[in-house]
């Protein structure tokens, strides 16, 4: 096994994160993939969002963002207020990706959050998904909300990270 980076993501990773297999499949929104990820790296551009993708040799393995505030008519307080509250977004990882990839991302993004003055970190997952959320719980998160969203339910969690 190669060793695992992790870095901020670039412009050239919006295709390889489709081509690597880190994410795809169909969007809630029907958007492609790629068009999805640049609109990130445009958010990422204007400070609103970091994005880091971890690598290895093989390619491109999973990726994380931070989200320090929601673009305007999708503000949200409690998630992220773009001053000591940010939402950790978007982790994936490759379904072959080494153990522990995923770890290190939420590692990484906590320690740049601190940097940032973050204070409390939150986490949307789907409620249907129990392995993420044992995983969220594993990590520190806490469930503080549950709210329906376009025929499903999502359950918010939250950690302190000062």
């Amino acid at each position: 096994m190669s060793r695992v980076f992790i870095r901020y993501a670039l412009a050239r990773d919006a295709d390889r994160l489709v081509s690597d297999g880190v994410v795809g499949g169909a969007t809630s929104s029907g958007e492609p993939w790629v068009a999805r990820v640049q609109k990130w790296l445009s958010e990422q551009q204007a400070g609103r969002r970091l994005i880091l993708v971890a690598e290895d040799a093989s390619g491109l393995l999973g990726t994380v963002q931070l989200v320090f505030s929601f673009p305007k008519g999708y503000a949200d307080p409690e998630a992220a207020n773009g001053i000591d509250v940010a939402m950790v977004e978007a982790l994936r990882t490759r379904s072959d990706a080494p153990h522990g990839v995923a770890t290190q991302l939420i590692t990484d993004v906590q320690n740049i959050a601190r940097k940032r003055s973050v204070k409390t970190l939150t986490f949307l997952i789907q409620l249907g998904d129990s392995r993420g959320i044992a995983q969220a719980k594993s990590w520190g998160f806490e469930e503080f909300r549950i709210m329906p969203e376009a025929g499903r339910m999502l359950a918010f969690f939250r950690k302190s990270i000062e």
